[in-house]
């Protein structure tokens, strides 16, 4: 156990950094107070400006963060812009992670509800498409589906199944044309800049070009097929994708599709689903 002294000098050491981070983010100089004067011969910055250097560091690191995440959003909305909505972002949002690979994931609901986005109302889905490349891109491996393994499955039961799909798979539904937004603001597009706001919504499937591939692509899908991968991300049985497929379109080719997505490694793995299942 600790001694109490070692429990005080923990619970001082807890308040200095807690003060230490708030004051980064609010802005204030309250955590000056316990910062060690300098040597008032060394020509040093005194505790409160170093304090502000130190803040202008995180600032800029997490702002070069989300622009690095969300290169779309930045480049629709301008430098400008995305550096006032970055900063409040930050102040309402702060990084919990020394992964920075990990912040930003709540950046699409921040500019749902950020006023100045207000007549941009594409751009929350967009920046939720570019969140999900990202977590594809940094997502973990997973071997391929043994077919074989479901040639061992009495087909009575098929319908149990509860298939998992690989770590690198998103599924992003918008009613704005956002594939064709994130399309022609890459750096490397060439061909026309029009964007058909009539064309309707998007289903998208970011993955994986294959399931050891650290490529990301995005893929458009038919509704249909859109609500069965839907259902197997929430865990449904085979039986129950299938339905929901089947109710968007009754000619779902449901064994065409199951084969081409575990061959692409989008679906990695299956389990009983129940206990009339017990045997698989």
């Amino acid at each position: 156990m600790f001694s109490p002294d070692a429990s005080r000098r923990c619970r001082v050491l807890h308040e200095v950094q807690r003060d230490f981070a708030a004051s980064l983010i609010a802005g204030d100089a309250h955590a000056a107070e316990r910062i060690r004067a300098a040597n008032p011969d060394g020509g040093k910055l005194d505790a409160v400006r170093r304090l502000a250097v130190y803040r202008h560091n995180v600032f800029t690191n997490l702002r070069n963060v989300l622009g690095d995440i969300f290169p779309v959003v930045k480049r629709i909305v301008g430098e400008a812009f995305f550096v006032h909505a970055a900063d409040q972002f930050i102040r309402t949002h702060p990084s919990h992670s020394g992964d920075l690979n990990r912040y930003g994931a709540q950046w699409p609901a921040f500019l749902a509800g950020y006023p100045h986005a207000a007549e941009l109302p594409y751009l929350p889905d967009v920046a939720r498409l570019e969140w999900a490349w990202h977590a594809c891109f940094h997502a973990a491996e997973a071997a391929t589906l043994d077919l074989g393994r479901l040639a061992d499955v009495p087909a009575g039961l098929h319908g149990a199944l509860v298939f998992r799909l690989h770590p690198a798979v998103r599924l992003l539904a918008s009613e704005f044309p956002i594939l064709r937004i994130w399309q022609v603001n890459q750096d490397d597009y060439s061909g026309a800049l029009e964007i058909d706001w009539e064309q309707g919504g998007d289903h998208l499937l970011v993955r994986r070009d294959d399931a050891q591939s650290v490529e990301v692509v995005i893929q458009a899908l038919p509704p249909a097929a859109f609500a069965f991968l839907d259902a197997m991300r929430r865990q449904g049985s085979l039986e129950t994708a299938a339905t929901a497929a089947l109710e968007g379109d009754d000619a779902f080719d449901l064994q065409g599709f199951l084969l081409e997505f575990v061959q692409c490694g989008v679906i990695v793995d299956f389990s009983k689903g129940s206990a009339d299942a017990e045997n698989i």
